[in-house]
């Protein structure tokens, strides 16, 4: 009986820390994004994008990056885990589900202004598709996107 028990509330224990992972990951992503924008309003475009390239600072660490989309384009105009992506439209890219999450970020982008969107993604630490939740935010006109692994 005893065992049965610490069997139950070990997965209960899990599930809750997986929730309170989550929920402070998502806190994490929504104050790196004011953090990020309001930087990027202070310092200008040029300045902004060279301190989000630096890696394990408040702006690029770990699983968490920024990428920034021209709204009028849909061009990259910056990337954080991925430079060469500068200057793309990937608004045909797909996730491993079929998803335009690509189109899915333009249209929080366009429309509320910021929301979230879900796909799959390679994990920058692990390279293993997993599911990502990411941040949208439009900052006059570019939008700043950034995530988190679950």
């Amino acid at each position: 009986m005893f065992r049965g028990l610490s069997v139950i509330l070990g997965v209960c224990f899990l599930f809750v820390a997986g929730v309170a992972n989550a929920a402070d990951k998502k806190e994490t992503v929504s104050q790196m994004m004011q953090a990020a924008i309001s930087h990027y309003n202070k310092v200008g475009q040029e300045q902004a994008f060279k301190d989000f390239a630096v890696k394990d600072s408040e702006y690029n660490h770990g699983e968490y990056y920024i990428f920034v989309t021209d709204l009028k384009n849909s061009k990259l105009v910056f990337h954080g885990a991925n430079e060469r992506l500068v200057g793309k439209n990937l608004t045909k890219l797909k996730d491993t589900d079929g998803k335009s999450f690509v189109i899915a970020m333009r249209e929080v982008a366009n429309g509320p202004g910021e929301g979230w969107v879900d796909y799959k993604w390679p994990h920058p630490v692990t390279k293993k598709i997993a599911q990502k939740n990411s941040y949208v935010k439009t900052s006059g006109d570019v939008y700043f996107v950034i995530g988190y692994f679950e």
